[in-house]
């Protein structure tokens, strides 16, 4: 199978949307880490107080 050339706006609008995908991952993966961090905190301020160091 023969392959035509791709347009050059085909090639950044491809660039972009990568590069946004990209992006929504890494946010949606630093949102996650928040979380749980926040979610951490939580369980450690209903521990009892000998845990503390």
């Amino acid at each position: 199978m023969l392959r035509r050339r791709l347009r050059r706006t085909e090639s950044y609008r491809r660039a972009v949307t990568l590069g946004l995908l990209a992006a929504a991952a890494t946010w949606g993966l630093v949102e996650l880490v928040a979380l749980q961090r926040s979610r951490y905190q939580l369980w450690r301020a209903r521990q009892p107080a000998v845990l503390k160091r």
